[in-house]
């Protein structure tokens, strides 16, 4: 390794960055009036990166020749400033499924953890089967020929076409009850065992948005139900993470990209902000030592209002039994595409309180720099300075 100029600074330590930047980088984001923002852990710091006092500048230039060092280079790319937060792994949505069928005995019930499809039976009362169909509208009358038309005519038009129950593509799926679509009911009836009536009943079907993953029972197998009974609970299939954010953490808009770091640690995947909650709550826990101290705080200091925000995880494969699970999101604060970047540990920290990287090879120089934004994921920081270039090599502290 080359000899050093006496001018030379220490290396800094990995950690905090220091108070720079450059104007016009998005240093957060806006959310709508009367938001306010949570973070469940406190994010993105470096740590030592403070200049040396001018009295200790020898002893540092002394030093930092016996730090082993390798090389790298600077590049042009993408530097995202990123801060992680907890979460919970859950899945999105959650349901109750009530009884409308003739008060009767519960006979059957799936259990908790079962997936409930299109076409398939939720509960059976006195025997009987209600089977789940998909759909936004609940099932709220009898489908019967002669019926006003209405959304839940649709929906059951489009259900019996998925289930295949229209194989000479007769239904032209809409809000008015027609011949196909008392021939399909009857195709289906038949499916069943059940008498066919081209008519169904008022309970016999239950509509919800798509599968239920089945949670909880709200009633038991051999006990009465009631109509209007609540019979069993669950949510959607589809994964997502909830986290919360606080004052002066990281911010999140609707459609922000975000990495979830799963709960084996070492598993990444993408997820997107799906909505961001518009009024900050306590939560029931917070709330309730609260009220227990006879005031606004708890044992541990006050509570802070916590707005929810879901992130959505696509078609990620997640593994079984990890609803619940915690989980850490990296959420992007302010993105730089196509700059000069180096490794963090190629700062040199200055006398003066400014940063420098050293040149690689015989003719080593300093280059004074100036930092910009740092990529905690990447290990890297935006830099500007006279002579930077992509591809020069430079010199990078080992450990």
């Amino acid at each position: 390794m080359s000899s050093r100029p006496p001018e030379t600074g220490r290396r800094p330590e990995t950690g905090r960055r220091p108070e720079t930047g450059r104007p016009g980088s998005r240093a957060g984001w806006l959310l709508p009036a009367g938001v306010v923002l949570v973070t469940a852990v406190a994010g993105f710091t470096f740590r030592g990166f403070l200049p040396l006092p001018s009295s200790a500048a020898q002893s540092g230039s002394a030093s930092a020749s016996s730090v082993p060092v390798s090389t790298g280079r600077v590049v042009r790319t993408d530097v995202a400033e990123r801060q992680a937060v907890s979460g919970t792994l859950g899945y999105r949505g959650i349901f109750s499924v009530s009884n409308e069928l003739p008060a009767g005995i519960i006979t059957w019930l799936p259990a908790a953890g079962r997936v409930i499809r299109r076409g398939q039976a939720l509960y059976r009362i006195d025997g009987q089967s209600v089977t789940l169909l998909y759909g936004s509208v609940p099932a709220w009358r009898s489908f019967q020929p002669g019926m006003t038309p209405g959304a839940d005519v649709r929906e059951l038009d489009e259900n019996l076409i998925a289930l295949g129950f229209d194989p000479d593509r007769q239904i032209t799926a809409g809000d008015q009850l027609g011949w196909a679509t008392v021939a399909a009911i009857e195709l289906w009836q038949r499916a069943h065992g059940m008498p066919e009536t081209g008519s169904i009943a008022l309970g016999e079907v239950a509509f919800l948005p798509g599968p239920l993953l089945v949670g909880s029972e709200s009633a038991s197998a051999g006990g009465p139900a009631g109509a209007g009974t609540a019979v069993l609970g669950g949510t959607s299939t589809t994964p997502s993470v909830l986290v919360s954010l606080t004052p002066g953490g990281p911010a999140a808009r609707a459609g922000d990209s975000v990495l979830v770091t799963l709960p084996d640690g070492t598993t990444t995947v993408p997820g997107t902000v799906t909505s961001v909650g518009r009024v900050a709550t306590v939560s029931a826990q917070g709330a309730a030592a609260a009220q227990g101290t006879g005031s606004s705080q708890s044992s541990g200091g006050t509570q802070t209002p916590q707005i929810p925000v879901t992130i959505g995880l696509g078609r990620a494969s997640i593994g079984s039994g990890l609803d619940q699970a915690p989980v850490q999101v990296t959420i992007t604060q302010a993105e730089d595409r196509g700059v000069l970047a180096v490794p963090v540990t190629a700062l040199l920290a200055q006398p003066d309180g400014s940063y420098a990287v050293r040149t690689a090879g015989n003719r080593s120089r300093l280059i004074p720099v100036t930092t910009h934004l740092f990529d905690d994921v990447a290990g890297l920081v935006e830099v500007t300075g006279t002579g930077l270039v992509a591809g020069l090599i430079i010199e990078v502290a080992q450990g």
